[in-house]
């Protein structure tokens, strides 16, 4: 494998670990106990008190501005790979810094849950990268790839930091927002195949949980 073939798997590793795939998609919709929480959407299913509600849009909407503002540098599959290195420890490093702020707001009770969340989403980055490997993608599949999960992750963000939206709204509308939905179609028969094998391993990881 080239060097800028391994840059790449390494970048695309980086978006699907963070936790962007949903797994509610084409290949497994009769599940019920899929597993489909974007690290950022935890933010807007916390259940807290309106005045937090105000306090945690202000928190999201200061970390999108500059996420979003960097997502506009990345157009297209031609992607800088340095330049996408640097957007991806930026998205990394604002998301970090959202979690410790909402975390201060929270009472016991509330942070005890929202830590329990943020503790599965880190326990499902095996089982995501494990995936990634197993599709075996080619070095002309993982540019395409890579900026298809760069799409979804703008979309994810655009709609978080949507105040016009209640937070009811912007939970029913970011799960219309399904990454792996999108990969699926650009895959091979074979791929396929064992994208469903992995979306079943980790809806059993899921169904552990519960």
């Amino acid at each position: 494998m080239s060097t800028k073939a391994r840059i790449m798997i390494c970048m695309i590793c980086m978006i699907l670990s963070s936790g962007l795939l949903g797994i509610d998609s084409a290949v497994c919709l009769a599940n019920e106990n899929t597993y489909r929480l974007y690290p950022e959407e935890l933010w807007i299913e916390l259940d807290v008190t309106t005045e937090q509600r105000k306090q945690i849009d202000a928190i999201i909407k200061t970390a999108a501005i500059s996420v979003l503002k960097n997502h506009e540098k990345i157009k297209n599959t031609n992607i800088n790979m340095l330049d996408m290195l640097k957007h991806e420890s930026l998205v990394n490093d604002r998301r970090i810094n959202a979690n410790e702020k909402i975390s201060q707001l929270l009472t016991v009770e509330q942070q005890s849950i929202f830590d329990s969340q943020l503790r599965k989403q880190e326990e499902s980055k095996d089982l995501i990268t494990m995936y990634l490997l197993s599709l075996d993608l080619t070095e002309e599949q993982q540019p395409v790839v890579l900026y298809s999960l760069i799409e979804s992750q703008k979309q994810v963000w655009s709609i978080i930091s949507d105040e016009k939206l209640s937070w009811e709204a912007r939970r029913k509308k970011i799960k219309q927002v399904n990454a792996i939905d999108k990969l699926y179609r650009l895959l091979t028969e074979t791929q396929k195949v064992k994208l469903k094998s992995w979306s079943d391993l980790l809806s059993r990881f899921k169904r552990e949980e519960l």
